[in-house]
């Protein structure tokens, strides 16, 4: 599998035993996080993430976790509409929506459990992964790790659904920013500690403005893929 990147990475900042590696940045203060908001979304920048939920997520925490991955791509001008798929083919009648073609403006997210994970490679310091952008006109796909959300929400920082929401954050945008897009501040840290759980806690963790207008752009370009895919099918119906 062609991996976009190595995922975030869990440290042991007083989080409990067995998190992983220690960490290797230091933690951008609450106030110079709070500069990075970008404003409330463009209603024309919308991407549709199609969520595939193998763990065992209440259906609270997944909700909850929407909810903050929307107001962090808001801030960067970015609307999401979440799409809950089947995990299983018993269930795909009652998902049609989910079967039907989007083309460049998906995500196929996943949320697995450590089996899953396991399979994907993972080496056990990652709380998720992702495919880098591709240009062909299909859905891109990222995956979460669910295992390393329940690990972090044991510091009781922050809850399982925000650490959730900022995971899903995170790998949808190494999605739309590519491959080696991790940076020192905001939600696209590469590691994870008390500090950025704290900050996740109020709200505090975005995209940088940069990220936010280099999401913008990768959004407007699939936009403009999508419509140009249309046009021929428009013309041969007429």
């Amino acid at each position: 599998m062609n991996r976009g990147h190595s995922g975030v990475r869990i440290g042991s900042s007083g989080l409990g035993a067995g998190l992983g590696l220690g960490f290797l940045l230091v933690v951008a203060s609450v106030g110079s996080a709070r500069t990075q908001a970008t404003g409330s979304a463009d209603p024309s920048l919308k991407i549709t993430a199609r969520v595939y939920s193998y763990a065992a997520v209440s259906r609270g925490t997944l909700l909850g976790a929407e909810r903050e991955s929307s107001r962090i791509f808001r801030e960067a001008g970015v609307e999401v509409a979440w799409l809950d798929c089947p995990t299983s083919h018993a269930e795909e009648e009652k998902y049609s929506a989910c079967a039907a073609p989007m083309g460049a403006m998906a995500v196929d997210l996943r949320v697995v459990p450590t089996s899953m994970a396991e399979r994907l490679r993972s080496n056990g310091e990652e709380a998720g992964m992702a495919l880098a952008s591709a240009r062909a006109g299909g859905a891109s796909a990222a995956w979460v790790f669910y295992q390393r959300v329940e690990e972090l929400a044991e510091s009781e920082v922050a809850s399982p659904s925000q650490i959730l929401g900022h995971a899903i954050a995170h790998e949808i945008g190494h999605v739309l920013l590519g491959p080696n897009s991790h940076s020192r501040t905001g939600i696209m840290r590469g590691n994870w500690d008390r500090g950025y759980l704290q900050e996740a806690s109020q709200g505090q963790l975005l995209f940088t403005r940069d990220q936010a207008e280099r999401i913008r752009a990768e959004v407007s370009t699939r936009i403009r893929m999508q419509q140009a895919e249309a046009l021929p099918e428009t013309a041969a119906r007429k």
